[in-house]
């Protein structure tokens, strides 16, 4: 019965647009590129000379930790404090 729900399931996914497809790009070997994507264009991030990532740049944490050496945690919150020291 779970096996069945699952095809359905999947079966719904693929109706709907909203499977992934493998990239169409080439690696330096000339073999078809192995990543997915859900891009219209069929290519990933690697080979969409389109793509533009992400602007919110990552930083080290700005907070203390409790023996008073600077927090290692990467935040993209514009306090530049990460989830324990945004309290």
């Amino acid at each position: 019965m779970i096996k069945k729900s699952i095809v359905i399931g999947m079966m719904c996914v693929s109706f709907l647009g909203i499977s992934q497809t493998q990239c169409n790009g080439l690696t330096k070997d000339n073999v078809q590129c192995k990543n997915t994507t859900k891009s219209t264009t069929e290519l990933c991030y690697l080979h969409d000379k389109t793509y533009v990532k992400d602007d919110k740049m990552s930083q080290k944490c700005k907070g203390t930790t409790k023996k008073n050496k600077s927090c290692k945690n990467k935040t993209k919150n514009e306090s530049g404090l990460c989830y324990r020291h945004e309290e």
